[in-house]
């Protein structure tokens, strides 16, 4: 029986195509970002930690994070129009399934009822970090979705990228420091 690091060796061995192949394969891999999803680590979401501001005249909202004693963040949010509290949304980013995931729950904003099934929040996996940002896909129903966020010299950006009814709905928000 032949042992295929045996065959790979004759192959290379043989064939000088071989070796640009696998040479242009390392370059590509050398050139992925340091932060795959694989190396972010809590620790690496450190830019959301605070408490964030958004005001756009007809929308005014915030957003808190902090992290917690289990070394996970834990997030809250709100947005009012006019005098009315639009929606509250509740937030954790946590290891779970081998990876870093964010939940979330949506509710009114007098909280009498839950946007999402009692039992199922919407889970984003970690995708990739860099210390100043961070991308999170969709998982499960919410496939095909993405959440970001962007750590700027001029405050935090969010930027959702989901799936209303099959139809696709972008909401792009800029916050800066509250009280600042």
């Amino acid at each position: 029986m032949r042992r295929p690091e045996r065959t790979t060796e004759k192959f290379m061995a043989r064939s000088p195509a071989a070796h640009r192949v696998l040479l242009g394969v390392m370059l590509a891999l050398a050139a992925l970002p340091a932060a795959a999803a694989g190396a972010c680590t809590i620790a690496d979401l450190a830019f959301l930690l605070g408490d964030w501001r958004s005001d756009d005249g007809a929308t005014t909202g915030e957003e808190h994070w902090v992290l917690t004693a289990a070394n996970t963040l834990a997030g809250s949010s709100w947005e009012a129009r006019g005098n009315s509290l639009s929606f509250m949304e509740t937030l954790s980013v946590l290891p779970q399934n081998e990876r870093i995931e964010l939940h979330l729950r949506h509710f009114d904003g007098a909280l009498n009822h839950a946007w999402e099934e009692r039992d199922a929040p919407m889970v984003f996996a970690l995708a990739q970090c860099d210390g100043q940002g961070a991308v999170f896909d969709g998982t499960g129903a919410r496939a095909g979705e993405r959440i970001a966020y962007r750590r700027s010299a001029q405050g935090l950006t969010f930027i959702g990228d989901f799936l209303h009814q099959g139809k696709p709905v972008h909401v792009e928000v800029n916050m800066r420091k509250a009280g600042g």
